[in-house]
């Protein structure tokens, strides 16, 4: 960038001399010259602090690919980067109730991610690998017997990877019966796909999946929706249930009304016996009251 700029700078130079002796072979003015010298003059200066500019922020951006180059070169930091943008994916696409992020299993491993849906058969376990080591040289390998060597021992490492993940986060009664290798690089992932040892069909036979951040991005999608529509389910479910106690109770308080009703119709029966026997008491004690006068054999009727 800064020879760019230093050509640029003395093509300018040497136009403007060229066009100053061209003036004074003419008879131009002086003033006229020393004016367009100051001004290209002030031109050059700008040019030069943009030429610094451009030349820090060139520094920077070297300094930049050179720390993510180191980092890419680090296992460990490499691995870190990988788990950091699966969490970020999964966090974006599903409810964080159902991720377990560093769970440790009964057998002591501990998987990136378990995707835990309620019950053991439902729990998928997911894990990031990068497989980037094997993978450069065989692409930058030019010669047919280093393309070979290389893509050789990359597909090793990918099924190495592979096994790894089958037999660590794979456990009958605590975990579903597969689990996840998440590549983090599209191209590495691609490199897999199309391979024709065919490593994703013997990934399969692991029970393993092996995908990448676009492949993973539609997955959990699906998974989305059937979460909605599951937990849609649930709620209707819950409604039913709820409706039926409903029903339930209201068949209860049916039955005790019915049988405050009848202990009331006994009771109105038992107020309306009192009220016969008290009016029969009353109509004796009136004729008790009419007795002068009245035969006995008239009392007796």
């Amino acid at each position: 960038m800064m020879e760019i700029i230093v050509y640029i700078t003395c093509g300018l130079v040497v136009g403007f001399i060229l066009f100053s002796f061209l003036k004074k072979k003419d008879g131009g003015d002086s003033s006229v010259l020393s004016t367009q010298l100051s001004e290209l003059s002030r031109r050059f200066t700008v040019l030069e602090e943009a030429a610094k500019q451009m030349g820090s922020m060139q520094s920077s951006i070297d300094t930049t690919f050179k720390n993510f180059q180191n980092m890419l070169d680090d296992k460990q930091e490499r691995g870190a980067f990988s788990e950091v943008e699966l969490e970020k994916l999964l966090r974006d696409r599903l409810p964080a109730n159902y991720l377990k992020f560093q769970e440790t299993l009964s057998n002591g491993k501990r998987v990136d991610c378990l995707i835990d849906f309620g019950d053991a058969n439902s729990r998928i376990g997911i894990d990031s690998k990068f497989v980037l080591d094997n993978f450069k040289v065989f692409k930058s390998s030019e010669s047919e017997e280093e393309i070979r060597k290389y893509k050789k021992l990359f597909e090793e490492d990918v099924m190495k990877n592979v096994k790894k993940i089958s037999s660590d986060y794979i456990i009958p009664g605590e975990t579903a019966p597969h689990a996840i290798m998440f590549v983090r690089s599209e191209s590495v992932y691609r490199s897999i796909q199309d391979s024709e040892n065919d490593l994703m069909g013997k990934a399969r036979e692991k029970n393993v999946l092996i995908v990448s951040p676009s492949y993973l991005w539609g997955l959990l999608n699906t998974l989305r929706v059937f979460l909605k529509d599951s937990e849609m389910n649930k709620k209707a479910q819950m409604i039913i249930k709820e409706i039926g106690l409903i029903g339930k109770d209201i068949g209860r308080l049916s039955e005790r009304t019915a049988d405050i009703e009848k202990r009331f119709n006994l009771v109105a029966e038992q107020f309306r016996n009192v009220k016969v026997s008290a009016d029969k008491i009353q109509s004796r004690a009136e004729k008790i009251q009419d007795l002068e006068g009245i035969k006995v054999e008239e009392i007796e009727k």
